[in-house]
Protein backbone atom coordinates (compact mmCIF):
# COMPACT_ATOMS: atom_id res chain seq x y z
CA UNK A 1 0.00 0.00 0.00
CA UNK A 2 1.18 3.56 -0.48
CA UNK A 3 2.01 5.99 2.13
CA UNK A 4 -0.61 8.12 3.55
CA UNK A 5 -0.40 11.46 2.38
CA UNK A 6 2.34 10.32 -0.78
CA UNK A 7 1.31 11.43 -4.44
CA UNK A 8 -0.01 7.91 -4.94
CA UNK A 9 -1.91 7.69 -1.84
CA UNK A 10 -3.49 10.77 -3.14
CA UNK A 11 -4.65 9.92 -6.48
CA UNK A 12 -5.80 6.64 -5.30
CA UNK A 13 -8.21 8.31 -3.27
CA UNK A 14 -9.16 10.45 -5.37
CA UNK A 15 -9.97 7.25 -7.94
CA UNK A 16 -11.95 5.87 -4.79
CA UNK A 17 -14.10 9.12 -4.56
CA UNK A 18 -15.03 8.83 -8.03
CA UNK A 19 -16.03 5.68 -7.91
CA UNK A 20 -18.05 6.14 -4.89
CA UNK A 21 -21.74 6.72 -5.17
CA UNK A 22 -22.09 7.11 -1.34
CA UNK A 23 -19.95 10.44 -1.28
CA UNK A 24 -21.22 11.25 -4.68
CA UNK A 25 -24.43 11.80 -2.93
CA UNK A 26 -23.12 13.13 0.83
CA UNK A 27 -21.23 15.51 -0.43
CA UNK A 28 -23.81 16.90 -3.69
CA UNK A 29 -23.87 20.57 -1.97
CA UNK A 30 -20.06 20.54 -1.49
CA UNK A 31 -17.92 23.07 -3.76
CA UNK A 32 -14.43 23.50 -3.30
CA UNK A 33 -11.02 22.34 -2.78
CA UNK A 34 -9.33 21.05 0.48
CA UNK A 35 -5.64 20.90 1.84
CA UNK A 36 -4.93 18.10 4.94
CA UNK A 37 -1.78 18.20 5.97
CA UNK A 38 0.71 16.45 8.60
CA UNK A 39 2.36 18.89 10.98
CA UNK A 40 5.45 17.52 12.13
CA UNK A 41 8.04 19.14 14.41
CA UNK A 42 10.85 18.42 11.47
CA UNK A 43 9.65 18.21 8.35
CA UNK A 44 11.32 17.78 5.32
CA UNK A 45 14.00 20.86 3.93
CA UNK A 46 12.95 19.84 0.59
CA UNK A 47 9.44 19.25 0.35
CA UNK A 48 8.30 20.74 3.36
CA UNK A 49 5.10 19.25 5.61
CA UNK A 50 3.45 16.28 3.91
CA UNK A 51 0.09 17.05 2.62
CA UNK A 52 -2.41 16.26 0.13
CA UNK A 53 -4.92 18.98 -2.16
CA UNK A 54 -8.00 17.59 -2.94
CA UNK A 55 -10.03 19.82 -5.86
CA UNK A 56 -13.58 18.79 -4.86
CA UNK A 57 -16.68 19.66 -6.41
CA UNK A 58 -20.56 18.54 -6.20
CA UNK A 59 -19.57 14.83 -5.18
CA UNK A 60 -16.54 14.35 -7.71
CA UNK A 61 -12.87 14.73 -7.17
CA UNK A 62 -11.64 16.60 -10.13
CA UNK A 63 -7.83 16.72 -8.87
CA UNK A 64 -6.18 14.78 -5.79
CA UNK A 65 -2.13 14.72 -5.56
CA UNK A 66 0.46 15.88 -3.15
CA UNK A 67 0.21 19.48 -2.23
CA UNK A 68 2.36 21.62 -4.01
CA UNK A 69 3.53 25.89 -3.26
CA UNK A 70 0.49 27.48 -3.76
CA UNK A 71 -2.00 25.02 -3.11
CA UNK A 72 -2.79 26.52 0.03
CA UNK A 73 -4.11 29.66 -1.39
CA UNK A 74 -5.98 27.81 -4.04
CA UNK A 75 -7.54 25.59 -0.89
CA UNK A 76 -11.07 26.67 0.82
CA UNK A 77 -10.17 24.83 3.87
CA UNK A 78 -6.51 24.72 4.85
CA UNK A 79 -6.55 21.10 7.81
CA UNK A 80 -3.52 20.48 9.86
CA UNK A 81 -2.64 18.00 12.50
CA UNK A 82 -0.26 15.56 13.42
CA UNK A 83 0.59 11.94 12.55
CA UNK A 84 -0.96 10.76 14.97
CA UNK A 85 -4.03 13.01 14.78
CA UNK A 86 -4.78 11.74 11.32
CA UNK A 87 -4.56 8.56 12.30
CA UNK A 88 -7.14 8.94 14.77
CA UNK A 89 -8.77 10.07 11.84
CA UNK A 90 -7.97 8.13 9.13
CA UNK A 91 -8.79 4.76 11.38
CA UNK A 92 -12.15 5.99 12.19
CA UNK A 93 -11.75 6.64 15.74
CA UNK A 94 -12.71 10.07 15.90
CA UNK A 95 -14.92 12.17 13.29
CA UNK A 96 -13.51 14.68 11.30
CA UNK A 97 -15.26 17.31 12.56
CA UNK A 98 -15.16 15.90 16.35
CA UNK A 99 -11.50 15.95 16.00
CA UNK A 100 -11.82 19.83 14.84
CA UNK A 101 -13.65 20.59 17.58
CA UNK A 102 -11.65 18.79 19.90
CA UNK A 103 -8.47 20.87 18.80
CA UNK A 104 -6.85 17.35 16.85
CA UNK A 105 -7.34 18.65 14.08
CA UNK A 106 -6.53 22.62 13.07
CA UNK A 107 -8.45 24.88 10.28
CA UNK A 108 -5.80 27.14 9.23
CA UNK A 109 -7.49 28.55 6.54
CA UNK A 110 -11.62 28.99 6.30
CA UNK A 111 -14.39 29.05 8.32
CA UNK A 112 -15.57 26.81 10.86
CA UNK A 113 -19.56 27.97 10.41
CA UNK A 114 -18.63 27.16 6.87
CA UNK A 115 -17.45 23.88 7.01
CA UNK A 116 -20.03 22.67 9.92
CA UNK A 117 -22.97 22.22 7.64
CA UNK A 118 -20.74 19.67 5.76
CA UNK A 119 -20.57 17.14 8.27
CA UNK A 120 -22.12 14.05 6.04
CA UNK A 121 -19.65 15.02 2.70
CA UNK A 122 -16.72 15.52 5.68
CA UNK A 123 -17.23 11.63 7.20
CA UNK A 124 -17.88 10.23 3.69
CA UNK A 125 -14.30 11.61 2.28
CA UNK A 126 -13.13 10.17 5.37
CA UNK A 127 -14.81 6.43 4.64
CA UNK A 128 -13.31 6.42 1.10
CA UNK A 129 -9.96 7.51 2.31
CA UNK A 130 -10.35 4.27 4.69
CA UNK A 131 -11.79 1.49 2.09
CA UNK A 132 -8.15 2.00 0.13
CA UNK A 133 -6.38 1.49 3.14
CA UNK A 134 -6.56 -2.27 3.69
CA UNK A 135 -4.02 -1.88 6.80
CA UNK A 136 -6.41 -0.50 8.66
CA UNK A 137 -9.31 -2.79 7.33
CA UNK A 138 -6.88 -5.78 8.86
CA UNK A 139 -6.25 -3.78 12.14
CA UNK A 140 -10.02 -2.98 12.74
CA UNK A 141 -10.46 -7.16 12.68
CA UNK A 142 -7.82 -7.45 14.92
CA UNK A 143 -8.96 -5.51 17.65
CA UNK A 144 -12.44 -5.66 16.89
CA UNK A 145 -12.87 -8.03 19.90
CA UNK A 146 -11.41 -5.98 22.28
CA UNK A 147 -12.29 -2.59 21.49
CA UNK A 148 -16.44 -3.47 21.10
CA UNK A 149 -16.92 -6.42 23.30
CA UNK A 150 -19.88 -8.67 22.03
CA UNK A 151 -23.32 -7.41 23.38
CA UNK A 152 -23.86 -11.26 24.77
CA UNK A 153 -20.70 -11.54 26.34
CA UNK A 154 -20.54 -10.51 29.85
CA UNK A 155 -18.46 -7.58 31.08
CA UNK A 156 -15.65 -8.52 33.37
CA UNK A 157 -14.06 -6.14 35.56
CA UNK A 158 -9.79 -6.13 35.62
CA UNK A 159 -8.73 -8.82 36.86
CA UNK A 160 -10.76 -11.29 35.11
CA UNK A 161 -14.05 -11.78 37.45
CA UNK A 162 -17.48 -11.16 36.08
CA UNK A 163 -19.53 -8.33 37.96
CA UNK A 164 -22.27 -10.52 39.22
CA UNK A 165 -26.24 -9.77 38.86
CA UNK A 166 -27.61 -7.70 41.79
CA UNK A 167 -29.57 -9.60 44.19
CA UNK A 168 -32.85 -10.17 43.19
CA UNK A 169 -34.20 -8.55 46.50
CA UNK A 170 -31.82 -6.21 47.84
CA UNK A 171 -31.87 -4.38 51.43
CA UNK A 172 -34.00 -1.82 51.59
CA UNK A 173 -31.62 1.32 51.47
CA UNK A 174 -33.55 3.84 53.64
CA UNK A 175 -33.74 1.45 56.76
CA UNK A 176 -30.02 0.74 56.79
CA UNK A 177 -27.66 3.33 58.77
CA UNK A 178 -26.76 4.36 54.82
CA UNK A 179 -29.83 6.33 54.34
CA UNK A 180 -29.95 8.34 51.18
CA UNK A 181 -26.87 10.29 50.05
CA UNK A 182 -28.26 13.37 50.19
CA UNK A 183 -25.35 15.26 48.74
CA UNK A 184 -25.16 12.78 45.36
CA UNK A 185 -25.41 14.29 41.84
CA UNK A 186 -28.75 12.65 41.12
CA UNK A 187 -30.75 13.18 44.84
CA UNK A 188 -29.68 17.20 43.62
CA UNK A 189 -31.49 16.39 40.08
CA UNK A 190 -33.99 15.33 41.90
CA UNK A 191 -34.16 18.14 44.03
CA UNK A 192 -33.87 20.75 41.33
CA UNK A 193 -36.82 18.26 39.35
CA UNK A 194 -39.54 18.84 42.49
CA UNK A 195 -38.56 22.90 42.05
CA UNK A 196 -38.66 23.22 38.19
CA UNK A 197 -39.95 20.28 36.99
CA UNK A 198 -43.65 20.54 38.25
CA UNK A 199 -45.13 22.68 35.13
CA UNK A 200 -48.54 21.52 33.59
CA UNK A 201 -48.73 21.09 29.42
CA UNK A 202 -52.20 21.53 29.86
CA UNK A 203 -52.20 25.21 31.61
CA UNK A 204 -50.15 26.74 28.85
CA UNK A 205 -52.26 29.37 27.01
CA UNK A 206 -52.08 28.62 23.22
CA UNK A 207 -54.68 31.07 22.07
CA UNK A 208 -52.42 33.25 20.76
CA UNK A 209 -50.20 31.22 18.86
CA UNK A 210 -53.11 30.42 17.12
CA UNK A 211 -53.67 34.15 15.69
CA UNK A 212 -49.94 34.23 15.14
CA UNK A 213 -49.44 31.17 13.08
CA UNK A 214 -52.03 32.18 10.58
CA UNK A 215 -50.04 35.18 9.88
CA UNK A 216 -46.80 33.24 8.88
CA UNK A 217 -45.69 32.28 5.35
CA UNK A 218 -46.44 29.10 4.61
CA UNK A 219 -43.30 28.00 4.61
CA UNK A 220 -42.47 29.29 7.86
CA UNK A 221 -45.47 27.39 8.90
CA UNK A 222 -43.73 24.06 7.15
CA UNK A 223 -40.22 24.70 8.91
CA UNK A 224 -42.14 25.20 12.50
CA UNK A 225 -44.16 21.96 11.53
CA UNK A 226 -40.51 19.80 10.42
CA UNK A 227 -39.13 21.01 13.89
CA UNK A 228 -42.56 20.09 15.86
CA UNK A 229 -42.69 16.70 14.11
CA UNK A 230 -38.82 15.83 15.02
CA UNK A 231 -39.50 16.78 18.35
CA UNK A 232 -42.67 15.28 18.96
CA UNK A 233 -41.47 11.92 17.46
CA UNK A 234 -38.14 12.57 19.45
CA UNK A 235 -39.94 12.89 22.92
CA UNK A 236 -42.11 9.67 22.32
CA UNK A 237 -39.39 7.86 21.54
CA UNK A 238 -37.11 8.92 24.58
CA UNK A 239 -40.20 8.03 26.98
CA UNK A 240 -40.86 4.78 25.62
CA UNK A 241 -36.97 3.85 25.56
CA UNK A 242 -35.95 4.93 28.86
CA UNK A 243 -37.30 2.39 31.09
CA UNK A 244 -34.90 -0.40 30.76
CA UNK A 245 -32.17 2.30 32.09
CA UNK A 246 -34.31 2.46 35.11
CA UNK A 247 -35.11 -0.87 35.55
CA UNK A 248 -31.10 -1.35 35.48
CA UNK A 249 -30.33 1.49 38.55
CA UNK A 250 -33.10 0.09 40.51
CA UNK A 251 -31.52 -3.91 39.80
CA UNK A 252 -28.24 -2.63 40.77
CA UNK A 253 -29.50 -1.24 44.20
CA UNK A 254 -28.67 2.48 43.17
CA UNK A 255 -31.74 4.31 44.74
CA UNK A 256 -30.55 7.95 44.47
CA UNK A 257 -30.43 7.47 40.52
CA UNK A 258 -33.77 5.62 39.87
CA UNK A 259 -35.58 8.34 42.11
CA UNK A 260 -34.07 11.05 40.05
CA UNK A 261 -35.09 8.73 36.61
CA UNK A 262 -38.52 8.71 38.30
CA UNK A 263 -38.62 12.48 37.38
CA UNK A 264 -37.01 11.93 34.09
CA UNK A 265 -39.53 9.62 32.65
CA UNK A 266 -42.44 12.08 34.19
CA UNK A 267 -40.80 14.85 32.45
CA UNK A 268 -40.40 13.07 29.16
CA UNK A 269 -44.03 12.10 28.78
CA UNK A 270 -44.88 15.91 29.77
CA UNK A 271 -42.83 16.97 26.58
CA UNK A 272 -45.17 14.16 24.09
CA UNK A 273 -47.99 15.90 25.58
CA UNK A 274 -46.85 19.64 25.27
CA UNK A 275 -45.38 19.41 21.76
CA UNK A 276 -48.78 17.60 21.17
CA UNK A 277 -50.73 20.25 22.15
CA UNK A 278 -49.08 22.68 20.34
CA UNK A 279 -49.22 20.93 17.44
CA UNK A 280 -53.26 20.89 17.20
CA UNK A 281 -53.60 24.41 18.52
CA UNK A 282 -52.32 25.37 14.92
CA UNK A 283 -54.20 22.93 13.09
CA UNK A 284 -52.20 19.70 12.53
CA UNK A 285 -54.22 17.54 14.32
CA UNK A 286 -55.19 15.01 11.97
CA UNK A 287 -52.09 15.73 9.79
CA UNK A 288 -49.50 12.80 9.04
CA UNK A 289 -45.93 14.67 10.02
CA UNK A 290 -43.91 11.74 9.30
CA UNK A 291 -42.89 13.19 5.99
CA UNK A 292 -40.43 15.25 7.61
CA UNK A 293 -38.49 12.24 9.55
CA UNK A 294 -35.52 11.56 7.17
CA UNK A 295 -33.31 8.68 6.91
CA UNK A 296 -30.56 10.04 9.58
CA UNK A 297 -33.83 10.95 11.80
CA UNK A 298 -35.28 7.29 11.14
CA UNK A 299 -31.66 5.85 11.52
CA UNK A 300 -31.07 7.25 15.29
CA UNK A 301 -34.52 7.46 16.38
CA UNK A 302 -35.90 4.10 15.02
CA UNK A 303 -32.70 1.90 15.08
CA UNK A 304 -29.75 3.35 17.35
CA UNK A 305 -31.59 4.72 20.11
CA UNK A 306 -34.03 1.73 20.62
CA UNK A 307 -31.13 -1.32 20.05
CA UNK A 308 -28.77 0.43 22.38
CA UNK A 309 -31.43 1.07 25.45
CA UNK A 310 -33.11 -2.42 24.14
CA UNK A 311 -30.40 -4.19 24.90
CA UNK A 312 -30.16 -2.84 28.77
CA UNK A 313 -33.01 -5.46 28.92
CA UNK A 314 -30.20 -8.52 28.54
CA UNK A 315 -27.23 -6.85 29.22
CA UNK A 316 -26.58 -4.67 32.54
CA UNK A 317 -22.92 -4.46 31.84
CA UNK A 318 -21.29 -1.08 32.48
CA UNK A 319 -20.37 -1.37 28.83
CA UNK A 320 -23.65 -1.88 27.40
CA UNK A 321 -24.74 1.21 29.90
CA UNK A 322 -22.26 3.61 28.85
CA UNK A 323 -23.51 2.68 25.23
CA UNK A 324 -26.78 3.42 26.02
CA UNK A 325 -26.10 6.74 27.88
CA UNK A 326 -23.98 7.66 25.30
CA UNK A 327 -26.71 7.04 22.67
CA UNK A 328 -29.40 8.73 24.38
CA UNK A 329 -28.03 11.46 26.78
CA UNK A 330 -24.94 12.53 25.15
CA UNK A 331 -26.83 12.43 21.55
CA UNK A 332 -30.19 12.32 21.15
CA UNK A 333 -30.45 14.77 23.98
CA UNK A 334 -27.23 16.72 23.81
CA UNK A 335 -27.18 17.04 20.35
CA UNK A 336 -30.39 16.87 18.68
CA UNK A 337 -32.58 17.78 21.45
CA UNK A 338 -30.90 20.80 23.05
CA UNK A 339 -30.28 22.33 19.70
CA UNK A 340 -33.54 21.86 18.33
CA UNK A 341 -34.88 23.69 21.19
CA UNK A 342 -32.41 26.42 21.21
CA UNK A 343 -33.53 26.95 17.28
CA UNK A 344 -37.39 26.58 18.19
CA UNK A 345 -36.53 29.19 20.86
CA UNK A 346 -34.38 31.87 18.81
CA UNK A 347 -36.75 31.46 16.20
CA UNK A 348 -40.11 32.80 18.56
CA UNK A 349 -38.01 35.41 20.21
CA UNK A 350 -36.78 37.20 17.54
CA UNK A 351 -39.89 37.59 15.88
CA UNK A 352 -41.50 37.99 19.22
CA UNK A 353 -44.67 35.43 18.01
CA UNK A 354 -46.27 32.17 19.46
CA UNK A 355 -45.69 33.01 23.29
CA UNK A 356 -47.50 30.02 24.26
CA UNK A 357 -45.13 27.95 22.27
CA UNK A 358 -42.26 29.82 23.56
CA UNK A 359 -42.49 29.47 27.23
CA UNK A 360 -43.08 25.70 26.83
CA UNK A 361 -39.97 25.77 25.04
CA UNK A 362 -38.06 27.32 27.79
CA UNK A 363 -39.29 24.94 30.43
CA UNK A 364 -38.54 21.87 27.88
CA UNK A 365 -34.86 22.69 27.65
CA UNK A 366 -34.81 23.45 31.18
CA UNK A 367 -36.12 19.87 31.83
CA UNK A 368 -33.57 18.63 28.88
CA UNK A 369 -30.20 20.08 30.56
CA UNK A 370 -31.10 18.36 34.01
CA UNK A 371 -31.31 15.23 31.26
CA UNK A 372 -27.78 15.47 29.93
CA UNK A 373 -26.55 16.41 33.35
CA UNK A 374 -27.36 12.63 34.39
CA UNK A 375 -26.23 11.17 31.54
CA UNK A 376 -23.00 13.32 31.93
CA UNK A 377 -22.61 12.01 35.84
CA UNK A 378 -23.51 8.53 34.94
CA UNK A 379 -20.61 8.44 32.16
CA UNK A 380 -18.27 9.88 34.45
CA UNK A 381 -18.95 7.31 37.04
CA UNK A 382 -18.56 4.28 34.44
CA UNK A 383 -15.57 5.52 33.25
CA UNK A 384 -13.63 6.44 36.60
CA UNK A 385 -15.30 3.39 38.14
CA UNK A 386 -14.33 0.56 35.00
CA UNK A 387 -11.58 2.34 32.68
CA UNK A 388 -10.92 1.57 29.06
CA UNK A 389 -13.83 -0.89 28.23
CA UNK A 390 -16.51 1.78 28.95
CA UNK A 391 -14.52 4.71 27.11
CA UNK A 392 -14.22 2.86 24.38
CA UNK A 393 -17.85 1.87 24.01
CA UNK A 394 -19.15 5.62 24.70
CA UNK A 395 -16.49 7.49 22.67
CA UNK A 396 -17.74 4.57 19.58
CA UNK A 397 -21.26 5.75 20.01
CA UNK A 398 -20.62 9.21 20.25
CA UNK A 399 -18.23 9.45 17.21
CA UNK A 400 -20.39 7.12 15.06
CA UNK A 401 -23.19 8.55 15.30
CA UNK A 402 -22.29 12.75 16.07
CA UNK A 403 -22.76 12.93 12.19
CA UNK A 404 -25.67 11.48 11.46
CA UNK A 405 -27.37 13.72 14.19
CA UNK A 406 -25.68 16.49 13.34
CA UNK A 407 -26.55 15.69 9.66
CA UNK A 408 -30.91 15.78 11.23
CA UNK A 409 -30.05 19.38 11.55
CA UNK A 410 -28.75 20.53 8.87
CA UNK A 411 -31.47 18.51 6.39
CA UNK A 412 -34.37 20.52 8.62
CA UNK A 413 -32.19 23.79 7.23
CA UNK A 414 -31.53 22.25 3.32
CA UNK A 415 -35.41 21.47 2.55
CA UNK A 416 -35.77 25.04 1.87
CA UNK A 417 -34.51 27.86 -1.19
CA UNK A 418 -31.04 29.57 0.52
CA UNK A 419 -32.63 32.74 -1.13
CA UNK A 420 -35.49 32.46 1.06
CA UNK A 421 -34.71 30.55 4.41
CA UNK A 422 -37.61 30.28 6.69
CA UNK A 423 -37.27 33.34 9.52
CA UNK A 424 -34.03 34.33 7.93
CA UNK A 425 -31.99 31.19 9.46
CA UNK A 426 -29.43 28.82 8.54
CA UNK A 427 -27.72 25.89 9.69
CA UNK A 428 -23.96 26.64 10.83
CA UNK A 429 -24.42 28.71 13.73
CA UNK A 430 -26.73 25.64 15.23
CA UNK A 431 -24.65 23.13 13.94
CA UNK A 432 -21.56 24.85 15.66
CA UNK A 433 -23.69 25.53 18.77
CA UNK A 434 -24.84 21.46 18.95
CA UNK A 435 -20.57 20.89 18.18
CA UNK A 436 -19.67 23.07 21.28
CA UNK A 437 -21.58 21.59 23.52
CA UNK A 438 -20.71 17.91 22.41
CA UNK A 439 -16.96 19.04 22.37
CA UNK A 440 -17.22 20.95 25.84
CA UNK A 441 -18.94 17.41 27.77
CA UNK A 442 -15.91 15.32 25.36
CA UNK A 443 -13.73 16.96 27.05
CA UNK A 444 -15.33 16.91 30.64
CA UNK A 445 -15.41 12.97 30.44
CA UNK A 446 -11.49 12.86 29.00
CA UNK A 447 -11.18 14.33 32.19
CA UNK A 448 -12.62 11.35 33.55
CA UNK A 449 -10.51 9.47 31.90
CA UNK A 450 -7.24 10.41 32.56
CA UNK A 451 -8.19 9.96 36.25
CA UNK A 452 -9.27 14.07 36.89
CA UNK A 453 -10.96 13.69 40.22
CA UNK A 454 -14.53 16.12 39.48
CA UNK A 455 -15.18 18.22 42.31
CA UNK A 456 -18.72 18.62 40.93
CA UNK A 457 -19.25 16.41 38.12
CA UNK A 458 -22.48 18.57 36.96
CA UNK A 459 -20.93 21.97 37.68
CA UNK A 460 -22.14 24.09 34.89
CA UNK A 461 -24.06 21.38 33.60
CA UNK A 462 -27.70 22.78 35.00
CA UNK A 463 -27.48 25.71 37.13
Amino acid sequence: MPSRFSDEWARAWGEALNASAHYRDAAARWEGAVLLQVDEAAPDPSTGHPAVFLDLHHGTCRTARQARPGDDVAARFVLSGTSAAWEEVLRGEVAPTVAIMRGRITLQKGSLMALLPHVGAATALVRVAQSIDTEREELLEATAGSAQPARDTPWEAPGGSEVPEAASSPPFATTSPAGLDWSSPPLRLWDKAKRLGIWNPADIDFSRDRDDWVRLRPHEQDFLLRLASLFQGGEEAVTVDILPLIDVMAREGRLEETMYLTSFLFEEAKHVEGMRRFLDATGARGTDLTRYHTPAYRRIFHEELPASMGQLREDHSPVAQARASATYNMIVEGVLAETGYHVFHEILERRDILPGTRRMAVLLKQDESRHIAYGLFLLTRLVTEHGDPVWHAMAERMNTLVDPAVTVITEAFDAYDPADMPFGFTAAPFVEYAMGQFAKRMQRLERARDGHTLNDPLAGEFD
